[in-house]
Order: C-alpha cells, then structure tokens, then sequence
C-alpha cells in the first residue's frame, strides 16, 4: 500500500497513484533542466513542453496496460472512445505548464476515473511538495493518506478565496472576471490566483481555500479537483445549469457554507 493513500484505497487507485509518481518524477526531472526543454505555443498564451507529453505517454501507457477497454481524454494526446461500460480516464499530466516551464514551484498532475459523466476516482499529485490528493465515490476524500474536509463556516469578509483570470488569447470571460473581482474582493479576506486549476480545487477540498470559481478551463483540469472537493464535505456546482459543466469548464466549489454569497456576486450571464 502506498503511503500517499489511506488503507482502504482500491486497487485502481493504487494503480491510479503509480501513474502520478511516475509521471511526477520525470516531470521533477525535467523540471531542472528547464532550457532544454522543447516548447510548443499551441495557441496564444497557451504552452506545452516535451516534458506536458512525456508525463501523459506515461500515464497512458501505466494505465492503458491495466485497463485496455477504457477511455481516454488527454490534454495532450486524442481523445479514445470507451469499450468499458462507459469507464474512461480524463487526464491532465502538467496542470500549471506555465508556472512549471517559469520555474515557479506551483504544478500538479491529475488523474480522474469516470463512468460517463460521473466521477469515480481522483488523483491529485504535487511532485514539488510530495502532497497527494485523492478521493473515490463515496468513501471520503485523503491527502497523503490522511482524511480531509473542507474549512468551517466562516462569515464571507475573514474567507480567503481563489479564482483564475484569463490570459493570451483566453479573454471571452476577462469582463466577467473583472466584475467578478471587483464585487468579491472587497468583501474578503483575500483572493489567490495561483495559476493550477487542480490545486486550487485541492485546496479548497483541504480547507486551505474557502471557495474557488473558474470559467472556460478544460475537462482534464477539473476532472479530479471536483471529486475530491464532494468527498470532502463541499460543493462543486456548475455556473450556469444548463450547461454541462465538463464541457463549459465554469463553476464554482467551496466549503459548501459560503456558495451562495459568492455564487450571488459572480456574474452567470453566458457568451
């Protein structure tokens, strides 16, 4: 049993986990050797590295080998269609590429189980700080093998909260973002922009953060934050509910008591 995980896990998600180390020790590796890294703008302002595909060919390969009928959704390689009762794996092998490729300690590997559109298992690896998040339905969420919960009720002006805001050519939302801003942080004890969409769920799923919105992200970079934020003990909604909220990247998770002030102070109008 690995001592990332509690004593219960599955045995898919001891194997789950296996591919986050894997994948997080060449990614530690090529990690120190920044300048040679080979690097692709794949539209403006959004990167990949040989060492963003060499963690997912890793991953794919661990897991595909032990589960050849399931799925696959990669932020870096094509989408597999499922032989498996809808099973499939959606998965980002570098959340953060640019924080990594900038040297900024702040990155993370995420692995998430579904059945259709249902998550079943997460993980959440960060390398840097040798801090695995994971939860599988029903049984809790756990870093480093030990349970966690989402932070207490706090009155909304002592909450400490995360958003993203869009960059390079991801500015469909930026006027939301900004409304969005400028409504909530005055009322807040503070908002973290750290630039890796699945630790910023972890930590909400934590307690380190009390709420956490984004808009437009991609499947992979929630995937796994949205499993482990129910297990342990919050909310994860979509921002408009109509939408499924896979395939919009917009929602908003938190320790459950202060989603509707901020869902309130969000502006939910569609583009």
């Amino acid at each position: 049993m690995s001592p990332f995980l509690p004593d219960d896990a599955s045995e898919t998600l001891c194997i789950m986990a296996q591919a986050a180390l894997l994948a997080g020790q060449g990614l530690l590796g090529a990690s120190e050797r920044l300048a040679g890294l080979t690097i692709t703008e794949k539209t403006q302002g959004d990167f990949v590295s040989e060492a963003d595909v060499h963690a997912e060919k890793v991953i794919f390969d661990h897991l595909m080998q032990r589960f050849p009928g399931y799925g696959w959704l990669g932020e870096e390689t094509n989408a597999r269609a499922s032989d498996a009762d809808g099973l499939r794996w959606i998965v980002d092998p570098l959340d953060g590429t640019t924080n990594f490729l900038k040297g900024l300690p702040h990155w993370a590997v995420s692995i998430a189980l579904f059945q259709e559109d249902a998550p079943l298992a997460a993980i959440i690896y960060d390398p840097v700080k040798a801090e695995m998040f994971c939860a599988e339905k029903g049984k809790g969420a756990y870093l480093n093998g030990c349970a966690i919960t989402v932070s207490e009720a706090v009155p909304l002006n002592a909450a400490l909260l995360a958003s993203g805001v869009p960059a390079g050519g991801r500015t469909t939302y930026l006027s939301h973002c900004l409304d969005d801003l400028e409504q909530l942080m005055p009322q807040t004890a503070g908002l973290r922009r750290w630039g890796a969409a699945a630790l910023d769920l972890a930590y909400v799923a934590a307690g380190r953060f009390d709420a956490y919105w984004e808009r437009n992200l991609g499947p992979w970079d929630i995937a796994a934050g949205m499993l482990i934020v129910t297990e342990a003990g919050g909310r994860f909604t979509p921002l408009w509910a109509d939408r499924d909220v896979l395939s919009s990247g917009s929602f908003l998770a938190s320790n459950g008591a202060l989603h509707d002030a901020v869902e309130t102070a969000l502006n939910r109008t569609q583009v």
